[in-house]
């Protein structure tokens, strides 16, 4: 567990120091607000790092969209996101060590996020790879363990822009239970999604250029248009 951790502090670190020169040397502002709604997975076996891709015994998911994001983008590839996801746990699933927990699971988060792209968009603006760091509350009713959990939430995901502000969004998260004075183990679990993502720009259509020519010529005619009268 703590090797994670300093994983995603390194990568947070180094981020940023790729991120500060960058900036000096080309603005990219990709879009003002993004918003997503995802399909959601709560893998909380009591073993968040082992037998991951275990889907029959420990993935607890619904068949329809149930994580909703809203993300504010702020500069230099840098933004921070809203995250709310509810789920269920399922009969016959491994939870916490134990079988047949049932409950309700929801979550809330507030994470930073860093996106790569801010780095080589000239060559890639379709793959949007980032990293995200954050705090969040779950609240699991008959999950074999605590009820209300603060946790620290450890990420990666990645962008794929397919047809103008729309994209397919991938992401895993890392929830870490935090009790004082350490982090919690039986309170860890591992947070999936999938789902579509919409990002835009303020203002909407930005204006073409030419309209201001083709207008200004007109306004040019009549104020030097002679007065027939005179």
């Amino acid at each position: 567990m703590k090797k994670l951790l300093y994983l995603f502090l390194f990568t947070f670190y180094i981020s940023s120091a790729f991120a500060q020169p960058y900036k000096t040397i080309k603005k990219y502002k990709p879009y003002d607000w993004m918003v997503g709604v995802s399909w959601s997975v709560v893998e909380d076996d009591g073993s968040p790092f082992s037998g991951i891709f275990n889907v029959a015994s420990s993935w607890n998911y619904l068949f329809y969209p149930t994580r909703i994001s809203v993300d504010r983008y702020l500069k230099s590839g840098w933004s921070v996101e809203a995250v709310v996801t509810y789920n269920t746990y399922l009969p016959g699933k491994m939870v916490n060590g134990k079988l047949d927990a049932s409950g309700i699971f929801l979550s809330g988060d507030i994470n930073s996020k860093y996106s790569f792209t801010n780095l080589y968009v000239p060559k890639l603006k379709w793959f949007d790879p980032y990293v995200n760091m954050g705090l969040g509350y779950t609240f699991r009713a008959g999950a074999n363990t605590s009820i209300h959990t603060p946790t620290l939430n450890l990420g990666i995901g990645m962008n794929f822009w397919i047809y103008k502000g729309f994209g397919i969004q991938l992401h895993s998260n890392a929830k870490l239970g935090v009790a004082m004075p350490l982090i919690k183990t039986s309170t860890n679990y591992l947070q999936h999604s999938a789902g579509i993502v919409y990002r835009w720009k303020k203002g909407g259509r930005s204006k073409n250029p030419s309209d201001k020519k083709r207008y200004k010529w007109t306004k040019d005619n009549q104020r030097h248009k002679p007065n027939k009268g005179h």
